[in-house]
């Protein structure tokens, strides 16, 4: 059953990674030097397939479709650290994103971002891309215990934030990112404007454009 949009919106639950910014098609950059290292080409759809996860079960998947037995730590011992992408890599704020984190803190909204990367990364991120004096609150993979799909992540912003799912949205890209949320019990809008497109036919709403959203 959909989550309602709530009327009044208490607190909006910002995904980092191909939602506010474009970084996933750097992160598949990364990835495919270390495939290259293993010796496989995967798919454009498996390789989106990591995208908005830890990788702890999405990279020993990919591998066993290739008939190999590589996990996370491994695939990760032979790609370059994600840090290069959120303190180096050209990042731009997804169009339309900065006016309306504006528009929603004008009205009384708390705004957050709800992360897997580091909290450290996703700082550094926002500070970059012009968006960190508009957030309250970032909840990254390292201040959790469970990252997303899990609901822990988009709970513990709620109870930071001290609001009720019931009076809270998410804007996510990913289709573990829309569980998370809606584990959570947030009505959660699934971002469709990411170069990495993923499925996300559970969203409550789907929308292209932050530029077009109305909130």
């Amino acid at each position: 059953m959909a989550t309602p949009r709530p009327e009044h919106i208490k607190a909006a639950l910002f995904d980092f990674d191909g939602t506010l910014a474009d970084t996933e098609r750097f992160g598949i950059e990364l990835d495919e030097e270390a495939y290259a290292h293993f010796g496989i080409s995967p798919t454009q759809g498996e390789k989106n397939s990591l995208a908005g996860t830890d990788g702890l079960e999405s990279i020993p998947a990919l591998f066993r479709a290739h008939g190999m037995d590589v996990s996370a730590r491994e695939f990760f011992a032979h790609r370059r650290p994600s840090d290069v992408i959120y303190e180096e890599m050209p990042l731009e704020a997804s169009p339309g994103a900065r006016e309306l984190m504006g528009r929603l803190r004008a009205g009384g909204t708390r705004v957050a971002v709800v992360s897997t990367t580091q909290h450290r990364l996703v700082v550094t991120a926002l500070r970059r891309i012009g968006l960190l004096d508009l957030v309250d609150l970032v909840v990254g993979g390292d201040d959790v215990a469970r990252h997303k799909p899990d609901p822990e992540p988009y709970a513990r912003a709620l109870e930071a934030l001290g609001a009720a799912a019931r009076e809270a949205v998410a804007f996510e890209d990913s289709p573990s990112g829309v569980a998370s949320a809606q584990a959570a019990g947030v009505h959660t809008l699934g971002y469709t404007g990411s170069s990495v497109p993923q499925d996300l036919s559970a969203a409550d709403e789907l929308f292209s454009s932050f530029e077009l959203l109305q909130l």
